[in-house]
């Protein structure tokens, strides 16, 4: 593990930066991060500084920026809510797919709903899904509450009736994601695990990707007859390390991604078939909210944030969600060799560049670290600044093709085909918003139509015979450098129709795309998603 030096000579303190740590989530990393250079110094909370960090879900008060001193870099972006709020993720996602005509076939099936009631139709929506869904994937379900971490207020379903109570009994307009549950999950040791990585928005606004991702497993044995065992179906560290058998396969429920490789030897590569649609998850995550985040253009602030993967039995990527300030704590031998040497880079990426080393001999005792790639490369400086009067606008969201093109690049590189014929529903459509993410279909059809769709779609889940028919009869692609697969789907609604179902698919409300489940690595196979 790369270390770093400690021999130069130190600043005199009247010379010396001054930064806040506030307490929680392991602070004592970026404590002992800072305290290795010799040009900062700590003072206490409410003290003048020119580094605040919050690394446990503090919320830094925005009219003190800069209070007292002449520049300051803060560990927390403005408008982070729209890609850590998972409500916001799901409809910036919805608006960013339709937008750049991509398939999101990358995250599971998500409805935004309120409690209390169906505003909008959109529970009467949601139970279409639901029965459309039924037969192709299974009944369960996972419900989330919109803002909350760490396992909070989740829980797991197996009916619609089930759900519709949930919602009928929390609080009256609260907000909830309803997210189709992967049934059939890659599963270590008869248990469910998810992957953590990390993504770090620096100060230029780049974001970047860190190559060094770990996983968290499940205590006890995938059960899908009991969904009220939290310690089978939720793999957060705060829900598994309440129960008894914490700890008892892998120290502390963690796995390096060299050992969960050697788990699967033979039967996939995590640097070629998972890491490849891991990043292209990230990108598009990023490109939806690059717009909304930071929006007064702050030069010196970053974050970092966590996100979560799960792998299907097919070994398909899907990203479940971003969080900020992601738990620190070295829980077991993997977290202890993997946070220190993360948050020391973070420094280096983020602070190090906007607060330099003073003299050379002060910088020579760092040792440079190179654990992060840069995964979308903004415009920064003065083209950044002037979308606060929206002259700037243009080159920002010409980043965000830019970003959906490069992993389409990639995806064309390795063999994958491009997104085109979903390019060619959605244009069909006249831009339609009814046209989310997916072909769907002329918008002409009646209820019988749908109905031929939902019984060719259940005979497609039947055989890769049927699969390959399919694909002769409408070929199509897959999600920009995620797994392949063939897109055949028309609209629950009409496209033209004025009834309030087809006004809530116009609505950033509801993420609708073609989810596409594999038979292999190279076989594809299609579900209908919405």
């Amino acid at each position: 593990m790369p270390g770093l030096r400690t021999d130069a000579e130190p600043e005199a303190d009247g010379n010396k930066l001054s930064y806040v740590v506030l307490p929680g989530n392991e602070s004592i990393l970026m404590s002992d991060a800072m305290a290795k250079r010799s040009w900062w110094k700590a003072v206490e909370k409410g003290t003048p500084n020119s580094f605040w960090w919050g690394g446990n879900g503090q919320r830094f008060g925005w009219q003190d920026f800069q209070q007292g001193v002449k520049r300051q870099i803060v560990n927390q972006v403005e408008g982070h809510s729209e890609i850590c709020t998972k409500t916001r993720l799901a409809e910036n996602l919805r608006r960013y797919a339709n937008e750049q005509k991509l398939d999101c076939c990358w995250v599971p099936e998500t409805f935004v709903v309120s409690a209390g009631y169906n505003e909008g139709g959109k529970l009467n929506l949601f139970k279409k899904c639901y029965n459309t869904l039924q037969d192709l994937e299974g009944p369960v379900w996972i419900v989330k509450p919109a803002s909350r971490n760490r396992g909070n207020g989740i829980q797991v379903f197996g009916s619609f009736q089930d759900i519709e109570s949930h919602l009928k009994a929390a609080k009256t307009g609260s907000q909830w994601v309803v997210q189709k549950y992967i049934e059939k999950p890659l599963l270590i040791g008869g248990r469910k695990f998810d992957i953590r990585s990390y993504c770090l928005i620096t100060p230029d606004h780049k974001v970047h990707m860190y190559k060094h991702s770990y996983i968290r497993t499940s205590s006890t044995a995938f059960d899908l007859t009991n969904l009220e065992d939290r310690s089978s179906h939720l793999t957060n560290d705060a829900v598994q390390e309440k129960f008894e058998h914490y700890g008892t396969f892998e120290d502390a429920n963690k796995l390096s991604m060299e050992a969960f490789q050697e788990l699967f030897a033979g039967q996939f590569s995590v640097e070629d078939d998972l890491v490849p649609q891991m990043r292209a998850c990230a990108t598009h995550a990023f490109s939806a909210v690059l717009n909304k985040l930071n929006p007064l253009r702050r030069q010196h602030c970053f974050e970092l944030f966590g996100l979560d993967f799960m792998v299907d039995c097919h070994h398909k990527v899907y990203l479940i969600e971003v969080n900020t300030s992601p738990a620190l704590y070295r829980h077991g031998q993997v977290l202890t060799d993997l946070l220190p040497v993360l948050i020391e880079e973070v420094v280096q990426k983020a602070i190090d560049p906007c607060f330099p080393a003073p003299r050379a001999e002060a910088a020579a005792a760092i040792k440079p670290l190179h654990g992060f790639d840069v995964l979308i490369d903004t415009p920064s400086g003065r083209n950044m600044r002037r979308t606060i009067s929206g002259s700037g606008r243009g080159a920002y969201n010409s980043t965000i093709a830019a970003a959906a093109r490069a992993v389409r690049k990639t995806n064309s590189n390795s063999g994958n085909p491009e997104n085109a014929a979903v390019a060619r529903s959605n244009s069909n459509t006249s831009g339609s918003s009814a046209a989310v993410a997916t072909g769907s279909g002329s918008g002409s059809g009646d209820d019988d139509d749908s109905a031929a769709v939902d019984r060719s779609l259940q005979k497609t889940s039947r055989t890769n015979a049927d699969d390959s028919t399919a694909s002769r009869a409408a070929p199509a692609a897959s999600a920009d450098g995620l797994k392949p697969g063939i897109s055949v789907s028309k609209s629950l609604v009409k496209a033209g129709s004025s009834s309030a179902a087809a006004a809530v698919y116009q609505q950033n409300l509801v993420i609708r795309t073609m989810r596409k489940t594999n038979s292999g690595l190279a076989a594809g196979r299609a579900a209908f998603k919405v």
